[in-house]
């Protein structure tokens, strides 16, 4: 093959390769901005999945495992700073027993997030909504056992942080749901 022949060749490869990437990024965000229109925070939500390398080749259902592994790291996360605080002794009474509940709700939301990635794996989606919920319901009442202490500022932002991921879970279910 002449040098010329072979560049051209190479050229139109590498601009189709190009090209195909290009669309597939497209698609890709598309799929990012489709699930992020549907949520409570598309901004937030958006950030979220762009923020993960992994989610910008993801399908609806590998994208649905992302937010579930989202929301199930920052339940971890918030059970562990739980346990963090109620290191400390000089806590009101009332904020250590409110913290003590939430210990054990973050855990069970951890517990509710590992179902609903099974059930997501097994294409259960009425399952993976009733266990996401539980997970919310679970924050919901963590949040709600401060309601009458003066520590009830403590988990607000984690709790808003955590209903957000598992709310993007909730609307990729939907949209699995509707397929």
């Amino acid at each position: 093959m002449k040098p010329i022949t072979s560049f051209a060749l190479l050229s139109l490869i590498l601009s189709l390769t190009l090209s195909l990437r290009a669309s597939v990024a497209s698609a890709d965000t598309n799929l990012i901005e489709k699930v992020c229109a549907r949520s409570h925070n598309k901004n937030s939500c958006v950030e979220i999945f762009e923020s993960n390398p992994d989610s910008k080749q993801a399908d609806l259902k590998q994208l649905g495992i992302i937010a579930l592994t989202l929301a199930s790291s920052k339940a971890a996360e918030t059970s562990h700073y739980i346990k963090t605080l109620l290191l400390n002794k000089t806590l009101d009474p009332v904020v250590d027993q409110a913290l003590s509940d939430c210990s054990d709700q973050y855990l069970d939301a951890v517990q509710q997030l590992s179902d609903a990635s099974s059930e997501l794996l097994e294409d259960g989606t009425k399952d993976v909504r009733a266990s996401v919920k539980a997970g919310i319901a679970a924050a919901q009442s963590c949040e709600n056992g401060f309601k009458e202490s003066s520590g009830s500022e403590i988990l607000v932002s984690r709790n808003a942080m955590f209903r957000q991921l598992c709310n993007n879970v909730l609307v990729i279910n939907k949209l699995l749901e509707e397929k």
